[in-house]
């Protein structure tokens, strides 16, 4: 299931691109016609009207392909699950690397930093919010604000080359720092999840589905 999933991101990124790329052709289809040929206005929009209208499409597609892998994955603890071992793996991956790999480095962090903000708008926008309104509500604090470190770290690691060694130390820190973040969480969240209706349940995973569209 979880390779599966990582497929459809994956497929889900490159549709991004190739959205761009389209509304990126024909604003550049338009423009040339209007400067070596003259054509009238109606004939630029139109043309620059097909590129965004394709990319538009493609980007339609994207996001139900995000609804679609959502649901797949099941509840909103289910999902944050599959999102923590995709970070897990993404952080196995930056492991492998050495100092002389800093494109594969790069890389791996954007995929990284995608995939915490991802992870971090749906808990501080939906979990969080609901979980403070409980007897475990005291617990929410202290994660909220891990959240924030962890986002301090990949702020600074943007900064850094990657070649750095410094780069490498401050990596292994946020590693650290979101193996703790999980433990903490997985202490609270299933105890929390049993606390709540189905209907309640139910309203946080479409709650947690409307967060990770913000993002597609």
């Amino acid at each position: 299931m979880l390779q599966v999933i990582d497929e459809a991101r994956d497929r889900l990124n490159a549709l991004g691109r190739e959205a761009v790329r389209r509304a990126d052709d024909g604003a550049q289809f338009a423009l040339e016609r209007a400067r070596t040929q003259r054509a009238s206005w109606t004939i630029v929009a139109g043309a620059l009207g097909l590129g965004f209208v394709t990319a538009f499409a493609l980007l339609n597609t994207k996001k139900a392909a995000v609804a679609t892998t959502t649901a797949m994955s099941g509840d909103w603890l289910e999902l944050l699950t599959t999102d923590q071992r995709r970070i897990e793996r993404i952080f196995q991956q930056i492991d492998g690397t050495g100092e002389n790999q800093v494109t594969k480095r790069a890389r791996l962090l954007d995929a990284l930093n995608a995939a915490l903000t991802k992870h971090a708008l749906q808990k501080e926008n939906v979990i969080y919010p609901a979980l403070r309104g409980t007897d475990q509500g005291a617990s929410s604090t202290p994660l909220a604000a891990e959240l924030f470190e962890i986002k301090t770290y990949l702020f600074e690691l943007d900064a850094l080359p990657a070649d750095d060694v410094r780069w490498t130390r401050k990596m292994k820190a946020l590693q650290h720092l979101f193996e703790e973040h999980m433990a903490a969480e997985n202490a609270v969240f299933p105890v929390f999840q049993e606390t709540l209706s189905a209907q309640e349940n139910a309203r946080l995973t479409r709650n947690m589905n409307r967060e990770a569209m913000k993002l597609a």
